[in-house]
């Protein structure tokens, strides 16, 4: 069937641009119908390593995330037992709070399962990510009640000395001079991951700056996990903007929102992208989607970070 051009142009410029909180719903709605497909077709395809086994894992829970974002867009009312009503509004704090995490769980993956240059280095970053989970997991020892988990901190113990072993042994860790040497075992006793390699270098990373691991263009989420956070903890300055944000006639929260969840868009997109890279068969999954959903979710991805990193080049039937 031939395709109107037109027709696709106008469907997917709502999309590009998602003006209305209509819109973000809708274009969420692709994301969910898509992660959905992608965990329900791709359950048994082959892994290699425990690592794929857990970038599978994610995949789940970027569909819950999205989920739960999708309910919170509905919205919250209350009537009282006197009849006084709070109309039905969306709180952008909460929206932010999620798309944080939303962040945090993209620039994870990137880091580790795209943008590690080799087997050695996906290794290490990986082994400090699974390291740095048990290690927090560890500050709940003082608490342990039960005998099961006494013996289930215990085993956990052992799990993170043996590797630190691995990565000690890397064949990567053992070509690196002391003083980058020691930065890994730094992150290993700060119970954190964020570094990345420059060939024998080894660079510290913040949330902040994963953007960059992520190879984000034009400083365009520069500020994005600052703004997150500044909206997800009770800091003086989100409390004061909170008081703004429903001003009778002056609401400015559904402008809020839809900023929010553009740079949600983003990351979705760049996951998508970075997960078909890592699993190849998914692709046949993202071309049964309809076209103008393909088009939406790469525009959202290159948009982000070029060309370069196109899922595919359906975007060429816009002319």
């Amino acid at each position: 069937m031939e395709i109107n051009q037109e027709e696709l142009r106008k469907q997917c410029k709502r999309f590009f641009w998602c003006e209305t909180i209509s819109d973000c719903q809708d274009l969420l709605e692709i994301y969910i119908e898509y992660f959905f497909q992608v965990v329900q077709n791709h359950h048994d395809d082959e892994i290699k390593t425990h690592a794929e086994f857990d970038a599978k894992i994610v995949i789940q829970m970027m569909l819950t995330k999205a989920l739960n974002l999708k309910n919170v867009l509905f919205g919250v009312n209350h009537i009282s037992k006197n009849g006084k009503k709070l109309n039905t509004i969306i709180d952008p704090t909460i929206v932010a709070s999620l798309i944080r995490n939303i962040y945090e769980t993209t620039g994870m993956f990137n880091l580790i399962y795209r943008e590690s240059k080799n087997d050695d280095e996906k290794k290490i970053l990986y082994s400090l990510w699974v390291h740095a989970g048990l290690a927090y997991r560890q500050r709940f020892e003082t608490t342990i009640t039960k005998e099961e988990n006494q013996i289930k901190s215990d085993n956990e113990k052992k799990q993170m000395a043996k590797i630190r072993l691995e990565i000690e042994n890397n064949p990567l860790f053992k070509k690196l001079d002391e003083k980058n040497q020691g930065k890994i075992r730094t992150k290993i006793n700060e119970k954190d991951y964020l570094m990345r390699f420059n060939d024998v270098q080894v660079e510290f990373l913040s949330w902040r700056e994963i953007v960059n691991s992520m190879k984000i263009k034009n400083g365009k989420l520069d500020t994005a996990y600052t703004y997150f956070s500044l909206y997800s903890h009770p800091s003086n300055v989100s409390v004061f903007q909170f008081s703004n944000m429903f001003e009778k006639n002056n609401e400015a929260y559904p402008d809020l929102v839809i900023f929010n969840l553009q740079i949600a868009f983003y990351m979705f997109s760049v996951f998508i992208a970075d997960y078909i890279h890592l699993f190849p068969k998914v692709i046949k999954t993202y071309e049964e989607m309809e076209l103008v959903e393909q088009i939406v979710i790469n525009f959202h991805n290159t948009g982000a970070r070029g060309h370069e990193y196109d899922i595919n080049e359906t975007w060429k039937y816009l002319g």
